[in-house]
């Protein structure tokens, strides 16, 4: 095999072009003009939830239990595949270029998602915490540094074969990664945070500097951990579009199974039934119904503009229904189903139905609470607009998908 470092640049950018063609997907969808709008009225209701936040609430708890968490998940992307299990083991010993590229390209990423909360969040910093943005400047390159001593103590964690040594480490790292991130956020005299860091470099250097040369690379959690990160990443763009390469997952979620006993026992309602079924056990479309709900009611109470009510509901049911939209394609791969003594039809008026229903459960929610809060008339316009989406936004998108055929 070539230079590792080759092999390494044609994975990365082999990830990209597969990423970057999905990401076009979901730009052309709309759903970034749905953000948008969600962003202004985000920034419009920031002002006044400052203003609102009581004096006595622990802000800076909120910011350090965020960053430590933010500094603590993570994992190193190698962009190893199931095939590199046969043919990398042999060449470990000239891996470590590729595996310092891996983490340095982690930790670039990595930072970004630190610094867009902490950016998000500065109004909150300089009304609370201190109005200095040198002082918000250097928590985010503190936050940064820390960052990559995770990724590259948590990379030679994985090398222990043994999960619960793995936990055992992750929980450690917790534990040092809350206290440099209450010394920063406390504003802690400069040596107590410059012991902190001299405690971490001596942690890595005397003790997973170690870790590394007495533990091989364990290849196949690498592959686990790369192949969980792209299904992930696959899971949000079949929300937009079909992503033939997605794993299916399954969730029992026993607890919901009264649900099923709702479908009428009619041999017409066959799809319906394993829609259903798809619905709460498959690619965790029953989780996004649920937080998009959630989402939308946490919007409708805090929002108090009649016109922004009626927006807001239209907006989360507009997003909630094109992600219901691919559950249609869910069987698209499985020829069995097709044998089933069943008039394809009725695996349109299914997927129709189940939709339709699980819109009225959103509407119903979205009305309730913005009648009970905001007043009657506000939830009736919000029920109106809502069930209007839910009746006509199938027959929209199918009229789309044959003008884009055509």
């Amino acid at each position: 095999m070539g230079n590792v470092q080759e092999l390494w640049q044609k994975r990365r950018a082999d990830y990209w072009e597969m990423a970057v063609r999905y990401l076009r997907l979901i730009a052309n969808s709309g759903f970034l003009f749905t953000l948008y709008l969600l962003f202004i009225f985000g920034s419009y209701y920031y002002g006044e939830f400052l203003m609102w936040l009581p004096e006595d609430f622990p802000v800076v708890w909120v910011f350090i239990a965020l960053f430590t968490w933010l500094v603590t998940r993570g994992r190193v992307r190698t962009f190893v595949r199931e095939a590199d299990l046969v043919y990398l083991p042999p060449l470990e010993s000239r891996m470590k270029p590729y595996f310092r590229s891996s983490i340095l390209y982690s930790w670039m990423m990595e930072t970004f998602w630190i610094a867009l909360p902490l950016l998000v969040m500065a109004p909150l910093f300089f009304h609370r915490i201190s109005d200095s943005g040198s002082l918000l400047i250097t928590i985010l390159v503190m936050l940064s540094a820390l960052k990559l001593w995770n990724l590259a103590s948590g990379f030679e964690e994985q090398r222990f074969q043994d999960n619960s040594k793995v936990a055992g480490h992750t929980i450690i790292r917790t534990v040092l990664n809350f206290s440099a991130v209450l010394a920063m956020f406390t504003m802690q005299p400069v040596w107590v945070l410059g012991g902190l860091a001299a405690l971490l470099t001596v942690l890595y250097v005397f003790y997973f500097n170690k870790v590394n040369r007495t533990h091989s690379v364990k290849w196949e959690r690498l592959a686990r951990i790369e192949d969980n990160t792209v299904m992930t990443f696959y899971r949000i763009a079949n929300s937009f579009t079909d992503v033939p390469r997605l794993k299916m997952s399954i969730r029992p979620r026993s607890y919901l199974n009264s649900l099923f006993q709702m479908v009428p026992f009619e041999q017409k309602n066959t799809y319906l039934y394993m829609y259903t079924r798809s619905f709460v056990r498959s690619n965790d479309y029953f989780g996004i119904f649920v937080r998009l709900t959630l989402l939308g009611m946490l919007f409708l109470y805090v929002v108090t503009l009649s016109w922004g009510l009626w927006l807001i509901a239209a907006l989360f049911v507009y997003m909630t229904a094109i992600q219901l939209k691919t559950l249609k394609g869910h069987y698209k791969t499985n020829q069995i189903i097709d044998l089933y003594p069943v008039a394809l039809k009725h695996k349109e008026e299914g997927h129709r139905k189940l939709v339709w229903l699980l819109l009225l459960v959103q509407v119903f929610a979205f009305t309730l609470l913005t009648g009970g809060i905001h007043g009657w008339a506000d939830g009736a316009i919000v029920a109106g607009i809502g069930i209007f989406l839910a009746l006509f936004y199938d027959r929209f998108s199918r009229k789309r998908e044959v003008r884009t055929a055509q």
